[in-house]
């Protein structure tokens, strides 16, 4: 996701879930809702045939239809 530099406010990322920082082995990934959590959480929540859930909205998607974010 590229995000103008106007628009960028914080140098990290916090996962809402994990509490971790992402990091390059674990980014942020945009769910299809366009909620953002770790990728680490995002494994963690996906459920048969690579189906998850939001934990916010509880909107499903796949996880092959996020999208990694840029912080």
């Amino acid at each position: 996701i590229n995000i103008p530099p106007e628009n960028h406010y914080h140098s990290i990322f916090a996962c809402p879930i994990s509490k971790e920082k992402s990091t390059e082995a674990n980014p942020p990934m945009m769910m299809g809702c366009g909620h953002v959590i770790n990728k680490d959480s995002l494994e963690k929540l996906k459920k048969t045939a690579g189906c998850v859930k939001c934990p916010y909205c509880l909107a499903e998607s796949f996880t092959s239809s996020s999208l990694q974010g840029h912080f």
